[in-house]
């Protein structure tokens, strides 16, 4: 089939944390694993990957696979099929021990015609221009709100067209896009703007916000942005750091910028999303 006529059915979505071994296992749908937080060594069919922060690994049903985390690692883990064929199978099955995997009863693997690179397990190392999409994923199949599926379903399908049209890019921009990347992720307390980067990379700024727009569909501006609010709503979760503590951690000009842009992105308020 091609890529285009994809329907996606998600049966699982969530944030996991793994502190010991896990596998070696088999699923029985197509699974998503996405790095959070920590760091892990994936086996997929005994090829080993490093799984950390904006780590990717898909791969289809009957794959064996397990994980080996260096302390404790978070990730994002998604149960899905490429089509809705078997949408009437709603609950996901449990990944099963390989010796006690039941071929027979996994869902049929898909062939594309036109983006054979998920016919076989798929890996990138740092693609955290997908963590805002399947962060939304997760939110939407865990409090299941009306229509979810068909909404999950069109947003796993939007990043399946991003991995498969980043994966046609050449090696020479998807490294510099990679490096960009971590450079923002590095200095994200900083004042990060279109001509530090040029400067840093000795590139003209707006050859990098096109070549950024091209490998992730957003401009330098809003791919900083994304990850300053990804990062501020697991700070604003996880610590007892004040809104205004947490502007200034993230680089923003005062707490009512930050509070504005928050908004903008989210539709509530810091406060607001603390307070729920």
């Amino acid at each position: 089939m091609e890529l285009i006529h994809a329907n996606p059915f998600v049966r699982f979505a969530d944030k996991l944390h793994f502190s010991f071994q896990r596998g070696p296992s088999k699923t029985y749908d197509c699974r998503l694993i996405y790095g959070l937080e920590g760091r892990a060594t994936v086996f997929v069919e005994d090829v080993s990957y490093t799984m950390r922060h904006g780590g990717l690994i898909i791969f289809q049903p009957d794959t064996q696979y397990t994980i080996y985390p260096d302390a404790s690692v978070e990730l994002i883990v998604l149960d899905f099929d490429f089509t809705q064929d078997f949408s009437h199978v709603a609950t996901s099955m449990i990944p099963c021990p390989t010796n006690a995997f039941i071929s027979g009863d996994a869902h049929p693997k898909v062939s594309f015609s036109d983006a054979p690179l998920f016919d076989e397990p798929v890996y990138f190392e740092n693609v955290t221009f997908l963590e805002p999409v399947l962060r939304e994923i997760v939110s939407e199949f865990q409090e299941k709100r009306l229509f979810y599926s068909g909404k999950i379903s069109t947003l796993l399908k939007s990043a399946l067209f991003e991995v498969a049209r980043y994966s046609q890019l050449d090696s020479k921009s998807n490294t510099l896009v990679t490096q960009i990347m971590q450079y923002i992720d590095a200095n994200i307390s900083g004042q990060i703007t279109n001509g530090a980067l040029g400067e840093y990379f000795n590139y003209n700024p707006n050859y990098l916000n096109r070549l950024m727009l091209r490998h992730t569909g957003k401009t330098l501006h809003k791919y900083v942005m994304q990850q300053r609010i990804s990062l501020s709503l697991k700070l604003i979760q996880t610590t007892n750091m004040t809104i205004a503590e947490i502007a200034m951690h993230l680089g923003f000009n005062s707490p009512s910028h930050f509070s504005y842009c928050f908004k903008k992105e989210m539709g509530f308020s810091p406060m607001q999303f603390r307070n729920e």
